[in-house]
């Protein structure tokens, strides 16, 4: 069984409440401190059954290591965004994306966040996790593109980024 570090812990707390509230969160941490824990951990304090943990393909042994260690009451399926348009289930009640700044072009969306958005879609709004050590790395634009999937983020009274 894995501790948490106490700023984890806090984190945990109110990111938990966060997501309750609104049905996402961004964990916008430093590298090397843990986000995907961090974000397995409130995973586990949610009603989640199954839950999808998109990543990049170097990391999904690590991922799955984690959450062989934390041992949650969820299952969880780890992939990489490369082969997103595998999915087909409509099953999962949390979606975590890691490395979510690679969702973020500009001006118009990548195909791996349109293939989240369809995902969230297809899987009646789950609870959604983004991740990212550097979550705005060229823009704050980019930030549009990395959220416009989530049915309850705060630019979803605009058609696109420009209106915004």
């Amino acid at each position: 069984m894995i501790k948490l570090r106490p700023y984890q812990a806090d984190i945990v707390k109110q990111g938990t409440a966060i997501i309750k509230q609104h049905r996402f969160l961004y964990l916008a941490m430093e590298v090397r401190t843990g986000k995907t824990l961090t974000s397995l951990s409130i995973s586990g304090l949610l009603p989640v059954r199954n839950l999808l943990f998109i990543t990049k393909k170097k990391a999904i042994s690590s991922i799955q290591d984690d959450y062989h260690k934390l041992n949650p009451d969820f299952d969880i399926t780890v992939i990489n965004y490369e082969s997103l348009h595998k999915i087909e289930s409509s099953l999962f009640q949390m979606i975590i994306c890691d490395e979510a700044h690679g969702m973020g072009a500009y001006p118009k969306p990548s195909l791996r966040s349109k293939l989240v958005k369809t995902l969230i879609k297809i899987n009646h709004d789950p609870y959604v996790i983004l991740l990212s050590g550097t979550p705005t790395p060229e823009s704050y634009s980019q930030m549009y593109h990395q959220v416009y999937a989530i049915p309850n983020n705060p630019f979803k009274h605009h058609k696109n980024f420009y209106k915004f």
